[in-house]
């Protein structure tokens, strides 16, 4: 069972029975204190017998609690680039010599150190209507998924090998979910009375000046301030069961940190195992989660090596993942089924493959091809390629795309013939050339090898340079075409 640091209540105060010493409460609902994070985040809506109160403090009926909750902070970071996240212990801080993140290399990614608290639970503030809202759209703040801290085995012996691509390793280990508030700004917090609000918005506390007290006192409702903390954010660490799970990669394959392609692979992935465990095992969805991260070895930088971490959500553990372990390359196998075999054949991801409730903020990461084709590469070896008939359909998009701008004297075909010295001719599925000797092919790759072409002719057309071969990945052009297009115009002078 979860320990009381493991749980955070929402308190909504009966003011007319209330005083400093003796706090009554007309509902206190209670939740994980990873899920409170989010669902009572300083600024939410929560929603008690069908009525609206805010969440506005931190708060505890033990006065010792909320002391303590402030005297333990930490310090937290955070890379930009591959959301890498630790914190340290404030004495620590200090000494910590290397600002560079350990997991893709990004140089000063922990230059900015912030204020990390546990929030002993939280608050509805007294006087606060619970009609009202601070602001007609509350500011939006969720947790992080569940960050592992732990560094990465070196030692061989640890790791169970699947194959030459996949290896695991069961650990039990500390988790660390956070929230950093709306755009990540963090939230202004009183250490005196515990009133907290989002940094960004027109409720942002005065750390200068006097504020009412969030909690019932007779005697003075007014807190001075001057104890405000300008920025900090909020989360918990619990333990658990995990299993670590390395996918190793080779060129011409790039599992890269912070690429758009690298999240959206990454991200299926780890829906298609969780889900994968949990069907397997019998469980309900959600028992089992999945996040992922570079590998901190020096490869994970290059996009050599990626780990998908599985852990139970329940605090402590209840041994599934290490269940889930010994299904061994059938829980891969299971997870190609899913991104492989959706009733509906949709495009990317859809209510009957991939998508759910619980992950509505990634709906726009699912791939179920993309990810499909890494899965066969970790069981088969054999390369993440583009299906002709996408390449086709992405090609068309550019085409069309390109035709509709007006770039003088340069002409674009669909498909056309090109000769190239040594190789003979070739199909150029997207041929660009302003008059015979000025000849540049488009050719559309796969969103993990964007240098490779599945057409052995327009690889070898590529080696000799003669003409020039400009691989677009197919990602780029689904994702964001008009900048693509954009982007090939302003490189190559068309206009």
């Amino acid at each position: 069972m979860p320990s009381p640091t493991d749980v955070a209540t929402f308190y909504v105060f009966d003011q007319h029975n209330s005083t400093r010493y003796r706090p009554a409460f007309r509902f206190t609902p209670s939740q994980g204190l990873s899920v409170a994070l989010s669902q009572y985040a300083p600024g939410k809506e929560v929603w008690v017998a069908s009525k609206r109160f805010t969440s506005g403090a931190i708060y505890s009926p033990m006065r010792s609690d909320f002391l303590q909750s402030w005297e333990l902070r930490r310090f937290y970071y955070e890379c930009p680039r591959c959301h890498y996240a630790k914190t340290t212990e404030r004495a620590e801080s200090a000494k910590e010599k290397s600002l560079d993140c350990p997991a893709c290399g990004e140089l000063g990614a922990f230059s900015q150190e912030r204020k990390w608290i546990r929030p002993p639970g939280f608050a509805h503030p007294v006087f606060v209507s619970e009609d009202t809202s601070p602001d007609d759209q509350p500011a939006r703040s969720y947790a992080t998924r569940a960050k592992l801290t732990a560094p990465t085995p070196l030692d061989e012996k640890l790791w169970t090998p699947l194959n030459e691509r996949v290896r695991s390793h069961y650990l039990r280990q500390h988790l660390l979910v956070t929230n950093r508030g709306p755009r990540e700004e963090g939230y202004n917090y009183c250490t005196i009375c515990g009133l907290i609000s989002p940094s960004i918005g027109t409720q942002s506390i005065d750390a200068a000046g006097s504020h009412k007290k969030p909690y019932p006192d007779e005697r003075e409702s007014s807190c001075h301030g001057g104890g405000t903390a300008r920025g900090i954010v909020l989360g918990t660490d619990f333990i658990t069961d995990v299993l670590l799970i390395s996918l190793r990669a080779h060129a011409p394959i790039s599992l890269r940190p912070g690429l758009l392609s690298t999240e959206i692979a990454m991200r299926t992935l780890c829906e298609a195992l969780s889900k994968a465990a949990c069907l397997s095992l019998d469980l309900e969805a959600g028992e089992i989660q999945a996040e992922f991260r570079p590998a901190l070895n020096g490869k994970g930088s290059e996009g050599l090596e990626v780990e998908i971490y599985l852990y139970d959500t329940l605090p402590g553990g209840a041994g599934f993942v290490r269940q889930a372990g010994e299904l061994e390359l059938r829980l891969i196998e299971k997870a190609q089924t899913i991104l492989n075999d959706c009733p509906e054949n949709c495009d990317s991801s859809c209510y009957r493959c991939l998508r759910s409730y619980k992950n509505k903020f990634d709906h726009h990461l699912l791939d179920r091809h993309v990810a499909g084709s890494l899965c066969r590469f970790l069981l088969t070896g054999e390369l993440p390629t583009i299906t002709q008939k996408r390449a086709e359909r992405a090609a068309e998009l550019l085409f069309n795309d390109l035709e509709r701008h007006d770039l003088g004297e340069t002409a674009i075909a669909r498909n056309g013939s090109a000769s190239a010295p040594g190789v003979g001719e070739v199909i150029a599925p997207i041929l660009v050339s302003r008059g015979e000797t000025d000849v540049r092919i488009l050719a559309i790759t796969a969103a993990l090898t964007p240098q490779y072409s599945p057409d052995a002719q327009l690889r070898n057309v590529a080696n000799s340079g003669k003409p020039p071969v400009t691989f677009i990945d197919e990602l780029q052009i689904r994702r964001n075409l008009p900048r693509t297009t954009s982007d090939l115009i302003r490189t190559f002078g068309y206009l």
